[in-house]
C-alpha cells in the first residue's frame, strides 16, 4: 500500500518533531509498515528523522512495527537511522536501534542473510573502486587487499552498515566525539564476537583507529 505525497509529508513531520499525538492518528489511517518504509527525495524515512533528533519515545513506539529492511534503510548518502543517531550522540536511541536489529536478526534469519549479502556486495564494489585509485599498488596487491577487506566485512555486525563515504555508525560517532555511543557500539561488537583468535584479531583491526578519551 503506497502513501500519497501528503501522507508521506505528515509521517515525516511527526517523526521529525517527535509528535506522538499526530503519529497515533496517522497509524490508525495508514498501513504502518508502508508509513515507516516511506521516504522523501533524499531517501530519509521517519526513523531517520526521529533518530537524528533524539526522539526516544517516538522511536520506541515505532520499533515494534519496524522490520529489518526499514531499520537498515539507507538514504542518498548511505546513512541508516543508526548513523544519524550515532553522529548526533543520541545514546539511548542508538542502543534501542541496535537492540532491535540484533533481536530481529535472530528472529528473521532469511532476511538478515539477504541484507548482509547485499551490504557485503555494495561494500566490495565500493572498496574495489577505491582500490583502483591506488596507482602505486600492483594488481596482485590490490587483489590481496580486497580479499582481506571482504573477509573483514563478512564479520561485521548486521547494523554496522557503511555509508557512501565508507563510514559505519561507530565512525560517525567518533567524528563528533560521541564517546558514550562509541563505547556502547564497541560493547555490542564484543558481546557478539565469536570467542576465537581470528574474531578477536578482526575486532581489534576494525577498531584500532578509534580513540576514546579518558573520562
Amino acid at each position: 500500500m503506497s502513501l500519497t505525497d501528503t501522507q508521506v509529508d505528515d509521517v515525516l513531520w511527526a517523526a521529525r518533531t517527535g509528535d506522538l499525538e499526530v503519529w497515533n492518528i496517522l497509524k490508525k489511517e495508514l498501513d504502518v509498515t508502508a508509513a515507516l518504509a516511506s521516504s522523501n527525495d533524499s531517501g530519509n524515512t521517519a526513523l531517520h528523522y526521529a533518530a537524528a533528533n533524539g526522539h526516544l519515545e517516538f522511536v520506541r513506539q515505532v520499533l515494534p512495527q519496524a522490520n529489518l529492511e526499514i531499520l537498515l534503510m539507507q538514504n542518498e548518502s548511505g546513512n541508516t537511522p543508526l548513523h544519524w543517531a550515532a553522529f548526533n550522540g543520541h545514546l539511548n536511541v542508538a542502543e534501542a536501534l541496535v537492540d532491535r536489529i540484533e533481536a530481529l536478526e535472530m528472529q528473521d534469519e532469511v532476511t538478515a542473510k539477504r541484507l548482509r549479502a547485499e551490504e557485503d556486495q555494495r561494500e566490495h564494489q565500493r572498496h574495489a573502486e577505491k582500490n583502483l585509485e591506488e596507482k602505486d599498488e600492483s594488481e596482485d596487491a590490490r587483489k590481496a587487499e580486497l580479499a582481506h577487506h571482504d573477509e573483514m566485512q563478512s564479520e561485521r555486525a548486521l547494523w554496522d552498515v557503511r555509508n557512501k563515504a565508507g563510514r559505519g555508525p561507530m565512525s560517525e560517532a567518533q567524528m563528533t566525539d560521541r564517546e558514550e555511543v562509541v563505547q556502547m557500539l564497541l560493547s555490542h561488537l564484543c558481546d557478539n564476537a565469536r570467542p576465537s583468535p581470528q574474531s578477536t584479531d578482526d575486532l581489534t583491526t576494525r577498531t584500532d583507529n578509534l580513540h576514546v578519551s579518558e573520562a
